[in-house]
């Protein structure tokens, strides 16, 4: 709890560094950082914690103060936005999140706060620096989004040298488009809501239909390895939901885990085994005496 505090009391010290600076890409509103970013370039979104309690903020003020070089610079480099995030806002609260954001809520993708995300000129949040690790450290905040943003570039030629190709060559760019693995590629997702989402898909599917379902599209496509975490997770959630067999939980939890344990999926899969999993392996073997499985 001290550790959260303190890393959000960090959060609005950067915040009213970042206000400060006299910076000609700024933007106002989620609307105009649109328009600015365009079709190739994105634009990045600091969001943070604006009514949290702020007793500790004066303890990180020098630290904080003796790293603001190293995010001006980056930030220098390309459009950017700040979003106040209010917890149980007030009708005051709320006129200011919505005279930046207007009536939309924080687009997918970020997952915590503070955070900086990277978006594109669609609104897909492609890539975010939101680990504790990263934003309880603003050099390495900076390194972090530093990279994210010229890996985006990077990452945007081959979206648009696939756009153009077909056949296999267009297969070989998405798949290194792909290759970037803290970012997403636009368009390239299981959870596309064009697509109506996979969760929504599994939904009227028996376990069996289920398994067979995501197995069969992941040897399909080109996906990166979020992706193929988060169809474990929407695969597992099914499985939980529909009280499938706890072994079969257990080994798609495990193989979730075990293609990135670090990135944000495989850190919840690691807790579901912990959380759900071993509870359950425990009254199954309180019943009918099974051993238990090793994780």
């Amino acid at each position: 709890m001290k550790h959260t505090h303190l890393l959000l009391c960090a959060s609005l010290t950067l915040f009213a560094l970042l206000s400060d600076l006299v910076h000609a890409s700024q933007s106002r509103t989620y609307e105009d950082a649109l328009k600015r970013a365009g079709k190739d370039k994105p634009f990045v979104m600091f969001c943070y914690g604006a009514n949290y309690d702020d007793v500790s903020v004066k303890a990180y003020e020098t630290y904080i103060k003796k790293h603001e070089k190293n995010m001006q610079r980056v930030l220098s480099t390309t459009n950017y936005l700040v979003v106040p995030v209010y917890q149980q806002p007030n009708e005051k609260e709320k006129r200011e999140y919505e005279k930046v954001m207007g009536k939309r809520g924080l687009p997918g993708g970020v997952w915590s706060i503070p955070c900086f995300a990277v978006v594109d000129g669609s609104g897909n949040v492609r890539g975010a620096v939101q680990s504790r690790e990263e934003m309880d450290d603003p050099v390495k905040a900076a390194a972090a989004l530093s990279k994210l943003l010229e890996d985006f570039d990077k990452q945007q030629k081959l979206v648009n040298q696939a756009e153009r190709a077909s056949g296999k060559r267009k297969e070989e760019l998405q798949r290194e488009a792909l290759s970037y693995t803290d970012l997403r590629v636009p368009n390239h997702t299981l959870f596309d809501p064009s697509q109506n989402g996979l969760v929504q898909k599994l939904q009227i599917m028996s376990i069996a239909e289920a398994c067979s379902y995501v197995r069969s599209l992941l040897a399909k496509g080109a996906y990166s390895p979020v992706e193929r975490q988060m169809a474990m997770a929407a695969l597992a959630g099914h499985v939980r939901r529909e009280k499938g067999p706890v072994s079969l939980l257990r080994a798609l939890y495990t193989e979730m885990r075990n293609i990135d344990p670090s990135s944000t999926y495989g850190v919840y899969a690691e807790g579901a085994l912990e959380i759900w999993v071993k509870p359950l392996e425990k009254e199954a073997r309180s019943t009918d005496g099974t051993a238990p499985q090793s994780s």
